[in-house]
Protein backbone atom coordinates (compact mmCIF):
# COMPACT_ATOMS: atom_id res chain seq x y z
CA UNK A 1 0.00 0.00 0.00
CA UNK A 2 1.01 3.63 -0.39
CA UNK A 3 2.03 5.66 2.64
CA UNK A 4 -1.08 7.80 2.19
CA UNK A 5 -3.30 4.73 2.76
CA UNK A 6 -1.53 3.54 5.92
CA UNK A 7 -3.29 5.73 8.49
CA UNK A 8 -6.74 4.71 7.26
CA UNK A 9 -5.71 1.05 7.28
CA UNK A 10 -4.42 1.23 10.86
CA UNK A 11 -7.46 3.20 12.05
CA UNK A 12 -9.73 0.48 10.64
CA UNK A 13 -7.61 -2.20 12.28
CA UNK A 14 -7.70 -0.35 15.61
CA UNK A 15 -11.49 -0.19 15.42
CA UNK A 16 -11.91 -3.81 14.32
CA UNK A 17 -9.26 -5.44 16.49
CA UNK A 18 -5.75 -6.75 15.85
CA UNK A 19 -7.08 -9.54 13.60
CA UNK A 20 -7.32 -6.95 10.81
CA UNK A 21 -3.59 -6.23 11.00
CA UNK A 22 -0.92 -7.95 8.98
CA UNK A 23 1.65 -9.82 11.10
CA UNK A 24 4.44 -7.95 9.29
CA UNK A 25 4.82 -4.62 7.48
CA UNK A 26 7.78 -3.75 5.26
CA UNK A 27 8.33 0.01 5.26
CA UNK A 28 10.49 1.14 2.35
CA UNK A 29 11.06 4.04 -0.04
CA UNK A 30 13.40 6.95 -0.70
CA UNK A 31 11.75 9.52 1.58
CA UNK A 32 13.17 9.22 5.11
CA UNK A 33 10.52 11.52 6.61
CA UNK A 34 7.72 9.32 5.30
CA UNK A 35 9.41 6.19 6.64
CA UNK A 36 9.75 7.68 10.12
CA UNK A 37 6.21 9.02 9.99
CA UNK A 38 4.95 5.53 9.12
CA UNK A 39 6.88 4.08 12.07
CA UNK A 40 5.20 6.68 14.29
CA UNK A 41 1.78 5.44 13.14
CA UNK A 42 2.68 1.92 14.25
CA UNK A 43 3.82 3.20 17.65
CA UNK A 44 0.39 4.83 18.02
CA UNK A 45 -1.19 1.36 17.95
CA UNK A 46 0.07 0.81 21.48
CA UNK A 47 -1.36 2.41 24.62
CA UNK A 48 0.91 5.44 25.32
CA UNK A 49 0.89 4.69 29.04
CA UNK A 50 2.46 1.28 28.48
CA UNK A 51 4.37 1.90 25.25
CA UNK A 52 7.71 1.52 27.03
CA UNK A 53 6.76 -2.13 27.64
CA UNK A 54 5.05 -2.93 24.36
CA UNK A 55 6.86 -0.86 21.71
CA UNK A 56 10.40 -1.99 20.87
CA UNK A 57 12.87 -0.56 18.35
CA UNK A 58 15.96 -2.53 17.43
CA UNK A 59 18.51 -2.69 14.65
CA UNK A 60 18.60 -5.39 12.00
CA UNK A 61 22.13 -6.11 13.20
CA UNK A 62 20.64 -7.40 16.49
CA UNK A 63 19.42 -10.42 14.53
CA UNK A 64 16.02 -11.87 13.67
CA UNK A 65 16.00 -14.26 16.62
CA UNK A 66 16.06 -11.30 19.05
CA UNK A 67 13.17 -9.66 17.19
CA UNK A 68 11.15 -12.89 17.18
CA UNK A 69 11.74 -13.38 20.92
CA UNK A 70 10.36 -9.88 21.56
CA UNK A 71 7.37 -10.47 19.30
CA UNK A 72 6.45 -13.66 21.16
CA UNK A 73 6.41 -11.87 24.53
CA UNK A 74 2.85 -11.26 25.78
CA UNK A 75 1.82 -7.55 25.78
CA UNK A 76 1.83 -5.77 29.16
CA UNK A 77 -1.57 -4.19 30.05
CA UNK A 78 -2.34 -3.79 26.34
CA UNK A 79 -3.77 -5.82 23.50
CA UNK A 80 -0.83 -5.42 21.12
CA UNK A 81 2.95 -5.43 20.95
CA UNK A 82 4.86 -3.67 18.15
CA UNK A 83 8.48 -4.49 17.27
CA UNK A 84 10.28 -2.24 14.80
CA UNK A 85 13.47 -3.49 13.13
CA UNK A 86 15.38 -0.61 11.53
CA UNK A 87 18.20 -0.50 8.98
CA UNK A 88 17.24 -3.66 7.10
CA UNK A 89 19.66 -3.87 4.18
CA UNK A 90 20.00 -6.02 1.09
CA UNK A 91 22.67 -7.95 3.04
CA UNK A 92 20.00 -9.65 5.16
CA UNK A 93 21.46 -13.04 6.05
CA UNK A 94 19.89 -16.32 5.01
CA UNK A 95 19.48 -17.25 8.68
CA UNK A 96 17.62 -14.02 9.48
CA UNK A 97 15.40 -14.41 6.41
CA UNK A 98 14.55 -17.94 7.44
CA UNK A 99 13.74 -16.81 11.00
CA UNK A 100 11.43 -14.04 9.80
CA UNK A 101 9.71 -16.36 7.30
CA UNK A 102 9.16 -18.98 10.00
CA UNK A 103 7.70 -16.39 12.40
CA UNK A 104 5.38 -14.80 9.81
CA UNK A 105 4.05 -18.22 8.80
CA UNK A 106 2.84 -18.67 12.40
CA UNK A 107 2.84 -15.23 14.05
CA UNK A 108 1.79 -14.07 17.49
CA UNK A 109 -1.74 -12.68 16.87
CA UNK A 110 -1.09 -9.96 19.49
CA UNK A 111 2.07 -8.61 17.82
CA UNK A 112 3.09 -6.65 14.74
CA UNK A 113 6.54 -6.75 13.16
CA UNK A 114 7.68 -3.64 11.25
CA UNK A 115 10.77 -3.97 9.04
CA UNK A 116 12.17 -0.58 7.99
CA UNK A 117 14.28 -1.03 4.87
CA UNK A 118 17.01 0.97 3.27
CA UNK A 119 16.17 1.93 -0.29
CA UNK A 120 16.20 -1.21 -2.45
CA UNK A 121 16.37 -3.66 0.46
CA UNK A 122 12.62 -4.31 0.41
CA UNK A 123 13.21 -7.06 -2.17
CA UNK A 124 15.08 -9.06 0.48
CA UNK A 125 12.16 -8.63 2.89
CA UNK A 126 9.37 -9.70 0.54
CA UNK A 127 8.06 -12.40 2.85
CA UNK A 128 4.78 -14.19 2.17
CA UNK A 129 2.14 -12.61 4.37
CA UNK A 130 4.01 -9.31 4.78
CA UNK A 131 2.35 -6.04 3.75
CA UNK A 132 4.56 -3.49 1.99
CA UNK A 133 4.24 0.22 2.79
CA UNK A 134 5.60 2.37 -0.04
CA UNK A 135 7.23 5.54 1.32
CA UNK A 136 8.61 6.75 -2.00
CA UNK A 137 8.40 10.43 -2.93
CA UNK A 138 4.83 11.68 -3.05
CA UNK A 139 3.20 13.39 -5.99
CA UNK A 140 2.45 17.06 -5.39
CA UNK A 141 -1.28 16.41 -4.81
CA UNK A 142 -0.45 13.74 -2.21
CA UNK A 143 2.05 16.00 -0.47
CA UNK A 144 -0.60 18.74 -0.37
CA UNK A 145 -2.77 16.59 1.90
CA UNK A 146 0.06 16.15 4.41
CA UNK A 147 0.96 19.85 4.25
CA UNK A 148 -2.67 20.72 4.97
CA UNK A 149 -2.38 18.80 8.22
CA UNK A 150 0.83 20.65 9.12
CA UNK A 151 -0.84 23.98 8.44
CA UNK A 152 -3.76 23.17 10.78
CA UNK A 153 -1.44 22.60 13.72
CA UNK A 154 -0.89 25.66 15.94
CA UNK A 155 -0.08 28.31 14.91
CA UNK A 156 -2.67 27.63 12.18
CA UNK A 157 -1.94 29.04 8.72
CA UNK A 158 -3.28 28.81 5.18
CA UNK A 159 -1.18 28.52 2.02
CA UNK A 160 -1.68 29.64 -1.56
CA UNK A 161 -1.70 26.84 -4.13
CA UNK A 162 1.09 28.66 -6.00
CA UNK A 163 3.11 28.80 -2.77
CA UNK A 164 2.73 25.05 -2.25
CA UNK A 165 3.78 24.37 -5.84
CA UNK A 166 6.86 26.57 -5.41
CA UNK A 167 7.76 24.82 -2.14
CA UNK A 168 7.30 21.35 -3.64
CA UNK A 169 9.42 22.28 -6.67
CA UNK A 170 12.24 23.92 -4.71
CA UNK A 171 12.53 20.95 -2.35
CA UNK A 172 12.13 18.34 -5.12
CA UNK A 173 9.23 16.90 -3.14
CA UNK A 174 11.43 15.83 -0.20
CA UNK A 175 9.09 15.69 2.80
CA UNK A 176 11.93 16.17 5.32
CA UNK A 177 12.67 19.54 3.79
CA UNK A 178 9.01 20.39 3.27
CA UNK A 179 8.25 19.75 6.95
CA UNK A 180 11.21 21.89 8.01
CA UNK A 181 10.30 24.71 5.64
CA UNK A 182 6.63 24.70 6.69
CA UNK A 183 7.75 25.25 10.29
CA UNK A 184 9.87 28.23 9.22
CA UNK A 185 7.14 29.69 7.02
CA UNK A 186 4.51 29.42 9.77
CA UNK A 187 6.79 31.33 12.11
CA UNK A 188 7.58 33.94 9.44
CA UNK A 189 4.07 34.53 8.05
CA UNK A 190 0.86 35.72 9.62
CA UNK A 191 -2.29 34.25 8.13
CA UNK A 192 -1.70 33.12 4.54
CA UNK A 193 1.64 31.86 3.20
CA UNK A 194 2.22 33.30 -0.27
CA UNK A 195 4.50 32.28 -3.12
CA UNK A 196 6.75 35.29 -2.49
CA UNK A 197 7.22 34.11 1.09
CA UNK A 198 8.42 30.71 -0.15
CA UNK A 199 10.80 32.36 -2.62
CA UNK A 200 12.22 34.55 0.15
CA UNK A 201 12.54 31.85 2.82
CA UNK A 202 13.26 28.59 0.99
CA UNK A 203 16.51 28.00 -0.86
CA UNK A 204 16.27 25.67 -3.83
CA UNK A 205 18.03 22.31 -3.87
CA UNK A 206 21.25 22.48 -5.95
CA UNK A 207 19.79 19.87 -8.34
CA UNK A 208 16.83 22.17 -8.96
CA UNK A 209 19.12 25.16 -9.52
CA UNK A 210 21.10 23.17 -12.06
CA UNK A 211 17.82 22.19 -13.73
CA UNK A 212 16.89 25.88 -13.96
CA UNK A 213 20.30 26.65 -15.46
CA UNK A 214 20.01 23.80 -17.97
CA UNK A 215 16.42 24.80 -18.75
CA UNK A 216 17.50 28.36 -19.51
CA UNK A 217 20.40 27.07 -21.60
CA UNK A 218 18.09 24.69 -23.47
CA UNK A 219 15.73 27.58 -24.23
CA UNK A 220 18.63 29.70 -25.48
CA UNK A 221 17.82 32.30 -22.81
CA UNK A 222 21.28 33.67 -22.07
CA UNK A 223 20.14 36.38 -19.57
CA UNK A 224 18.18 33.82 -17.53
CA UNK A 225 21.10 31.38 -17.60
CA UNK A 226 23.47 34.04 -16.33
CA UNK A 227 21.02 35.03 -13.57
CA UNK A 228 20.83 31.46 -12.31
CA UNK A 229 24.61 31.11 -12.59
CA UNK A 230 25.08 34.28 -10.53
CA UNK A 231 22.65 32.95 -7.90
CA UNK A 232 24.60 29.69 -7.64
CA UNK A 233 27.87 31.54 -7.14
CA UNK A 234 26.25 33.92 -4.64
CA UNK A 235 25.19 30.84 -2.66
CA UNK A 236 28.89 30.11 -2.20
CA UNK A 237 29.44 27.41 -4.82
CA UNK A 238 32.91 27.35 -6.38
CA UNK A 239 33.05 27.61 -10.20
CA UNK A 240 34.56 24.11 -10.31
CA UNK A 241 31.63 22.80 -8.29
CA UNK A 242 29.20 24.34 -10.78
CA UNK A 243 31.18 22.81 -13.65
CA UNK A 244 31.11 19.39 -11.96
CA UNK A 245 27.38 19.67 -11.35
CA UNK A 246 26.75 20.63 -14.97
CA UNK A 247 28.77 17.64 -16.18
CA UNK A 248 26.87 15.29 -13.85
CA UNK A 249 23.55 16.80 -14.94
CA UNK A 250 24.25 16.44 -18.67
CA UNK A 251 25.39 12.87 -18.15
CA UNK A 252 22.12 12.21 -16.33
CA UNK A 253 20.14 13.78 -19.16
CA UNK A 254 21.97 11.58 -21.66
CA UNK A 255 21.22 8.43 -19.68
CA UNK A 256 17.60 9.56 -19.14
CA UNK A 257 17.21 9.80 -22.93
CA UNK A 258 18.93 6.46 -23.49
CA UNK A 259 16.52 4.86 -20.97
CA UNK A 260 13.44 6.98 -21.66
CA UNK A 261 11.17 3.96 -22.11
CA UNK A 262 12.03 2.50 -18.71
CA UNK A 263 10.13 3.16 -15.43
CA UNK A 264 11.11 6.27 -13.48
CA UNK A 265 11.96 4.29 -10.33
CA UNK A 266 14.41 2.05 -12.23
CA UNK A 267 16.11 4.98 -14.01
CA UNK A 268 16.33 7.05 -10.81
CA UNK A 269 18.00 4.11 -9.05
CA UNK A 270 20.41 3.70 -11.98
CA UNK A 271 21.40 7.37 -11.80
CA UNK A 272 21.51 7.47 -8.00
CA UNK A 273 18.94 10.28 -7.72
CA UNK A 274 15.45 10.73 -6.32
CA UNK A 275 12.43 10.34 -8.62
CA UNK A 276 11.66 14.02 -7.98
CA UNK A 277 15.01 15.01 -9.46
CA UNK A 278 14.49 12.64 -12.39
CA UNK A 279 11.31 14.55 -13.31
CA UNK A 280 13.38 17.68 -13.91
CA UNK A 281 16.12 15.73 -15.71
CA UNK A 282 13.60 14.22 -18.15
CA UNK A 283 11.92 17.58 -18.70
CA UNK A 284 15.23 19.26 -19.56
CA UNK A 285 16.59 16.40 -21.68
CA UNK A 286 13.62 16.63 -24.01
CA UNK A 287 15.13 19.78 -25.55
CA UNK A 288 18.14 17.85 -26.87
CA UNK A 289 18.94 14.96 -29.15
CA UNK A 290 21.05 12.13 -27.77
CA UNK A 291 23.93 13.22 -30.02
CA UNK A 292 23.86 16.79 -28.68
CA UNK A 293 23.78 15.55 -25.11
CA UNK A 294 26.80 13.35 -25.83
CA UNK A 295 28.70 16.32 -27.32
CA UNK A 296 27.80 18.51 -24.33
CA UNK A 297 28.91 15.89 -21.80
CA UNK A 298 32.18 15.31 -23.67
CA UNK A 299 32.92 19.05 -23.82
CA UNK A 300 32.24 19.49 -20.10
CA UNK A 301 34.50 16.54 -19.33
CA UNK A 302 37.24 18.16 -21.40
CA UNK A 303 36.88 21.42 -19.45
CA UNK A 304 37.08 19.54 -16.15
CA UNK A 305 40.30 17.90 -17.29
CA UNK A 306 41.73 21.24 -18.39
CA UNK A 307 41.12 22.74 -14.95
CA UNK A 308 42.53 19.75 -13.10
CA UNK A 309 45.70 19.81 -15.21
CA UNK A 310 46.16 23.55 -14.65
CA UNK A 311 45.58 24.60 -18.26
CA UNK A 312 42.41 26.58 -17.43
CA UNK A 313 41.15 28.53 -14.45
CA UNK A 314 37.92 27.43 -12.80
CA UNK A 315 36.16 30.69 -13.67
CA UNK A 316 37.02 30.74 -17.35
CA UNK A 317 36.18 27.05 -17.79
CA UNK A 318 32.81 27.50 -16.08
CA UNK A 319 31.85 30.53 -18.21
CA UNK A 320 32.98 28.79 -21.40
CA UNK A 321 30.87 25.80 -20.41
CA UNK A 322 27.71 27.88 -20.10
CA UNK A 323 28.32 29.84 -23.32
CA UNK A 324 29.19 26.69 -25.26
CA UNK A 325 26.12 24.88 -24.01
CA UNK A 326 23.91 27.76 -25.09
CA UNK A 327 25.44 27.63 -28.58
CA UNK A 328 24.74 23.88 -28.80
CA UNK A 329 20.95 24.33 -28.61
Amino acid sequence: MKYTALRGHLDEARAGGTAALSPCYVVYGDDAWLRQSAVGMFRALTDPEYASFNYTVMSASDGAEEAVFTLNTFPVFDRIRVTVVEDVTDKLSAADKAAYEKYISSPNPDAVLVLVCEDGAEKQASFKGAEKVDCSRLAEAEAAGIVAGMLKAEPERTMQRAALHELYTRTLGDMSRIACEIGKLKAYCDGEIKRDDVCAMTSAEPDYQIFRLSDAIGAGDKPAALRVLTALLDDGLRPMTVLNMLYAYYRRMLHAELHKDEPDAAVAALLGIKPGALYHVRRASGRYTQMKLKRCADHLHGLQYAVLTGRRSEESAMHEAVLTLISQV
